[in-house]
């Protein structure tokens, strides 16, 4: 069977985007722009085809990048002593 090759882009847009950090555990920080893998997983679920190989190789960003704080409800062993005490 032959192999083709076909260049394909697309573009996500939205107010909001997390593209956790593996090393933050469950807290809530994000990489700036998705990660490698991240651009794969969203080309694979839009392809759905088992037989494609997926190879991401530019990521732009079209708007300036805002940060935001986010507020949770954890209470596992990260969080601060004064926190848990204090309610």
């Amino acid at each position: 069977m032959k192999e083709r090759e076909y260049d394909v882009q697309f573009e996500i847009s939205g107010p909001y985007a997390m593209f956790t950090r593996p090393d933050t555990g469950s807290a809530f920080v994000s990489y700036p722009a998705p990660t490698w893998s991240a651009c794969k997983g969203m080309f694979e679920a839009v392809a759905r085809l088992k037989s494609a190989y997926i190879h991401p190789v530019k990521v732009e960003i079209c708007a300036p990048v805002n940060f935001h704080r986010y507020m949770t409800n954890y209470g596992g062993p990260l969080r601060k002593s004064n926190q848990l005490k204090g309610g």
